[in-house]
């Protein structure tokens, strides 16, 4: 210690600059109040806490259903919260990430989220998923029970016949081309009757698709009914 203070060094030397400039508080001997009489009609949000809750709840329920199938008391009580809730509805965490797992876990929470959003900008989003994933039996019915609920449009359902048609031909696996292949053929038997597509506009799809798989009993049901709606003009 008597060897430092030796040294003489001056304290000057080891001062620290600013690394930003002095806020003007500082630089002044006045000091601010809020002066309490200025915030006037002051009233506190009681649903604050309230949202809180719900909205953990309801993201609980959504992250849980990406996994596995909820309950139907889940299932009730995200349909309470949501049903006239904007805030919820938009800050629940249903996104178009999670929707290829919600499909094949939760097809009718995806059903009650789509017809929720269905005047939203997202809509179309969220429809798009369904050309982008693996067709599989939960995404063909629910795209029945989408058309069926809320008319989606005409061209959607056009191109997404196409879709299924081409993924059907890229599977190797033959069990399972078969059987997504029987149940491709039942769901556009279904919107032929339906009048949901044109059949002019996927004739030399649809020929072909039955021409490729004319083995699968459901397939030749199928280009019946392509010959007796070719015939009839639709």
């Amino acid at each position: 210690m008597d060897k430092i203070k030796k040294l003489n060094l001056d304290s000057d030397q080891f001062q620290i600059d600013h690394l930003r400039p002095i806020p003007a508080l500082v630089k002044t001997n006045t000091l601010y109040w809020n002066e309490i009489g200025m915030l006037n009609n002051l009233q506190w949000n009681y649903t604050l806490q309230i949202n809180s809750d719900k909205l953990s709840q309801v993201k609980e329920i959504i992250q849980k259903a990406c996994c596995t199938q909820v309950s139907d008391q889940e299932y009730k009580l995200i349909q309470d919260f949501l049903e006239n809730d904007e805030y919820l509805l938009k800050n629940c965490g249903f996104t178009t990430q999670k929707l290829p797992d919600l499909i094949e876990n939760n097809a009718n929470l995806v059903l009650f989220f789509l017809m929720k959003n269905v005047k939203s900008s997202d809509f179309q989003d969220y429809l798009d998923v369904f050309i982008n994933i693996d067709v599989t039996p939960a995404t063909i019915e629910l795209i029945a029970m989408i058309n069926y609920s809320m008319k989606i449009p005409p061209d959607f359902v056009t191109y997404y016949v196409y879709y299924c048609i081409q993924y059907c031909n890229n599977i190797k696996e033959k069990s399972t081309q078969t059987k997504i292949v029987k149940y491709v053929s039942i769901f556009i038997r279904h919107f032929l009757k339906t009048k949901a597509i044109v059949t002019k506009d996927l004739l030399t799809e649809l020929q072909a698709f039955c021409i490729e798989f004319t083995r699968v009993n459901e397939v030749s049901q199928l280009f019946k009914s392509v010959k007796a709606f070719n015939e009839l003009g639709a």
